[in-house]
C-alpha cells in the first residue's frame, strides 16, 4: 500500500482541523444567539446521553482499530479479515445499543421532553460505528478523510444558516449537528473496496474472540475518560438543569476546540508510531520527543488566551446571556495543557507500546474521583464545580500514569529547556494582553488585538531564543516555499 509522508498527512490534518475550528468559531455566536441557553442546554444534555451509547456500542474498537490496521497495512488479506471481524462485532453492539436506548426513552419519564431529540441524535450511533473511520486513520489516508470532511462541513454550514434562525429551530440544529459530526461516514463503507479484498474470506474462518481482550481493555479506559468528559454534563443537567448545562457547554466547547486540534493531530501520529515502535525504535523516539513539544507549543498560548480573555470570548460568542460562563472558562483553560500531556502519555507512548492497561488504571481512578467530586460540588457550585472537577480529574490521570510508568518515561528524557521557554513565553504573552486591556477597547477589538499581539509576543520570544521545535517548523515552511518557487519556474 502506498504510504504518504507524515508531513503530507500532517498538512492535510492541519487544513482540516483549521477549517473545523474556524467554522466552529464562526457559527458558535450565531447558534448560541439563535437557540439560546435553554436550547443549547437541551442539545448538549441529549448529546451527552447519546455519546455514552456511541461509546458503549463502539467498545474500544476505534483506538484498537487504528493501531492494528497500521500493523496490517502491508497484508491485504489479513487487513480485510481484520476489518470484517470488527464490523461484525460493531453490528451486534449497535443493535443492542438501540434496543437499550429505546427502552430508556420509553420507560424514563424525565426524558419525555427530549424523546424526539434523542431519536434524531441517535443516528450518530449507527454512523459512528459502521463508518470505519478508524480504518482510514490506520492506513493514513488523510487525503480521503480531508476531502470528505470539507464536503460535509460546507454542506452542514449552508443548512445551518437556512434552517436554524430562532429558539424553536433547535431540532433542526440537532439534525445538522449529527450530519456534521458523522454524516461523512456514509461514504466510508463504499470506499472500502479500494483497500480490501473479501473474495477469499469465509465467515467460518473469522475469529471474533481474539479481539475481545484488547478492545475491552481500551473500552474500559474510554468509558472512564468519558465519565469525566461527558458524565459531568449529564450530572449537571440532572442536578442543576439545562441552564447550567448551557453555561458550562459555552465555556467547555471553546476550550475543547483547541483540545480537538491537538488530539486530532496526535491521531495522525498514532498509526505511524505504532508501526515504528515495532520496526524502528530510533525513529520512534525522535517522533515522540518532537510530538510533546509540538503539542505544548500549541497548548500554552491558547491556555493564556482563554485565561485572560474569557469575558471577551463569552460576549462575542454568546452575548451577555452567557456571562456566567466566564469563570468556568478561566478554570477550564489549563485543561488544554493537561489534556495535551495526558493524551501524549496515554496514546502516543502507552498505546503503541501495548501498555494501555496503565492508561486504563489511571482513567478509572480519575473517573471514580470525578463522579464523587461532582456529587458534592455540583449542588453547591453548579457549572463552576463541574469545571473544577474536570481539570482536577485530568490532572490526577497524568499523575497516576507517571507514577505507574515512571521508570520507562524517565528513559525517554522528555523534560528539556523548551518547556521552560514555553512558560516564559506565556508570562510575556499575559503581560502583553494585560497592557492591551488597559486601553478599554470593546470586546471584539480587544479580542482581535490581544490575539494578534499575544501570539506574536509568544512566538517571537521563542524565535529570538532559537527554540528548537519552532525553528524546525520555520525550516520546513521555507523548504516548502522553495519547492513551490522551483515548480513554478519549471
Amino acid at each position: 500500500m502506498k504510504q504518504r509522508s507524515i508531513r503530507f498527512n500532517y498538512l492535510l490534518n492541519v487544513s482540516r482541523i483549521g477549517f473545523g475550528i474556524l467554522v466552529g468559531l464562526f457559527t458558535m455566536p450565531y447558534v448560541n444567539r439563535a437557540i439560546g441557553v435553554e436550547g443549547l442546554g437541551k442539545i448538549e444534555y441529549v448529546n451527552s446521553i447519546v455519546a455514552y451509547f456511541v461509546l458503549f456500542s463502539a467498545l474500544g474498537i476505534p483506538m484498537y482499530g487504528i493501531r492494528e490496521t497500521a500493523n496490517r497495512r502491508d497484508n491485504i488479506e489479513e487487513r480485510s479479515k481484520f476489518v470484517i471481524e470488527l464490523l461484525c462485532i460493531l453490528f451486534i453492539t449497535t443493535l443492542l445499543s438501540y434496543v437499550v436506548l429505546f427502552c430508556f426513552v420509553i420507560n424514563i419519564d424525565s426524558l419525555n421532553h427530549v424523546k424526539t431529540l434523542i431519536i434524531i441524535m441517535s443516528s450518530m450511533i449507527f454512523f459512528s460505528n459502521l463508518g470505519v473511520e478508524w480504518f482510514y486513520q490506520g492506513i493514513e489516508d488523510q487525503k480521503y478523510i480531508t476531502i470528505r470532511f470539507f464536503i460535509v462541513r460546507i454542506l452542514s454550514l449552508g443548512l445551518l444558516f437556512v434552517f436554524v434562525k430562532e429558539p424553536k429551530d433547535y431540532m433542526n440544529y440537532a439534525i445538522i449537528l449529527a450530519l456534521s459530526s458523522v454524516g461523512g461516514n456514509i461514504f466510508n463503507i463504499f470506499y472500502l473496496r479500494k483497500y480490501l479484498d473479501f473474495r477469499n474470506i469465509s465467515f467460518k474462518n473469522l475469529n471474533l474472540k481474539r479481539h475481545f481482550k484488547p478492545i475491552m481493555t481500551i473500552f474500559i479506559a474510554s468509558v472512564s475518560v468519558s465519565i469525566y468528559v461527558q458524565l459531568d454534563i449529564l450530572m449537571l443537567g440532572s442536578l442543576k438543569g439545562n441552564e447550567s448545562v448551557g453555561y458550562y457547554a459555552m465555556a467547555n466547547k471553546l476550550v475543547r476546540f483547541v483540545i480537538v486540534l491537538i488530539t486530532t493531530l496526535g491521531a495522525v501520529l498514532l498509526p505511524r508510531l505504532s508501526y515504528l515502535f515495532n520496526n524502528d525504535k530510533d525513529q520512534y523516539l525522535i517522533y515522540v520527543k518532537k510530538s510533546l513539544c509540538f503539542f505544548l507549543i500549541i497548548a500554552f498560548p491558547f491556555t493564556v488566551l482563554f485565561l485572560t480573555l474569557a469575558k471577551d470570548f463569552t460576549l462575542l460568542m454568546g452575548g451577555e446571556e452567557f456571562l456566567p460562563s466566564v469563570i468556568a472558562m478561566q478554570i477550564l483553560s489549563p485543561i488544554i495543557i493537561i489534556v495535551s500531556i495526558a493524551y501524549f502519555i496515554g496514546y502516543l507512548i502507552l498505546y503503541p507500546q501495548g501498555k494501555e492497561h496503565i492508561y486504563t488504571i489511571a482513567v478509572i481512578l480519575s473517573a471514580i474521583g470525578s463522579v464523587i467530586a461532582n456529587l458534592f460540588l455540583i449542588p453547591v457550585l453548579g457549572h463552576i464545580g463541574t469545571a473544577i472537577v474536570a481539570v482536577s480529574a485530568e490532572l490526577l490521570g497524568i499523575l497516576i500514569m507517571i507514577i505507574l510508568y515512571y521508570k520507562e518515561l524517565s528513559k525517554l528524557k522528555l523534560i528539556n529547556y523548551s518547556l521552560l521557554y514555553y512558560l516564559l513565553a506565556s508570562f510575556i504573552m499575559i503581560t502583553v494582553i494585560s497592557l492591551i486591556g488597559l486601553f478599554k477597547f470593546n470586546s471584539f477589538v480587544n479580542l482581535a488585538t490581544s490575539v494578534i499581539f499575544g501570539f506574536l509576543s509568544f512566538f517571537l520570544f521563542l524565535f529570538f531564543i532559537k527554540e528548537e521545535v519552532l525553528l524546525s517548523i520555520i525550516s520546513e515552511l521555507k523548504l516548502k516555499l522553495q519547492r513551490l518557487k522551483k515548480n513554478k519556474v519549471h
